[in-house]
């Protein structure tokens, strides 16, 4: 089984797309709970932009659950903002990053502000952290992938987001 937690308005054909609030979704499910899948009974697990509108004790609860439903040897694929490329920005002045999604904001303040804490933000991650909480939930393989890119053909090309330096991280 493949599951795609947080789906959004992204739907993809052959996964089974969770959301809370989503139409497309096909079925809903409050993530920061318990997952509706049995030990070791999901092959793939992918989740874009969601990991940073929860906070981090419950993304550590969420991380933990994914890591309890995947099979030995399964994959879980988080993409998520990056804060040090959000601060790089800030400090560089350059507030047009996202110009392409119709973010322009007004400042470096604002950028920096408004990257932190809009669109229902709660907690940004650097790699380090990223890293680490996926450790401490259970998974040992952790490494950084290419955006659109993946050793596993079912991961390959599934961000649906224009790329801006977000954290791609693949765990085992």
């Amino acid at each position: 089984m493949k599951i795609h937690l947080g789906c959004g308005k992204n739907y993809i054909d052959g996964w089974h797309n969770v959301d809370l609030d989503s139409s497309l979704a096909d079925s809903h499910v409050d993530l920061r709970g318990t997952l509706p899948y049995g030990d070791a009974s999901v092959d793939l697990i992918f989740n874009e932009h969601f990991l940073e509108h929860i906070t981090r004790d419950e993304s550590l609860f969420f991380l933990k659950e994914c890591r309890r439903v995947l099979i030995p040897g399964g994959v879980f694929r988080v993409s998520t903002p990056d804060l040090r490329w959000l601060v790089a920005q800030y400090i560089g002045g350059k507030i047009d990053e996202w110009s392409d999604v119709q973010w322009i904001p007004e400042t470096s303040c604002a950028l920096l502000n408004e990257g932190m804490r809009s669109w229902g933000h709660q907690f940004l991650y650097d790699l380090p952290e990223l890293m680490a909480i996926l450790t401490q939930a259970g998974f040992s393989d952790v490494r950084q992938v290419p955006h659109r890119q993946s050793e596993c053909p079912d991961l390959v090309g599934l961000e649906c987001r224009p790329w801006h330096r977000e954290l791609i991280v693949e765990a085992r």
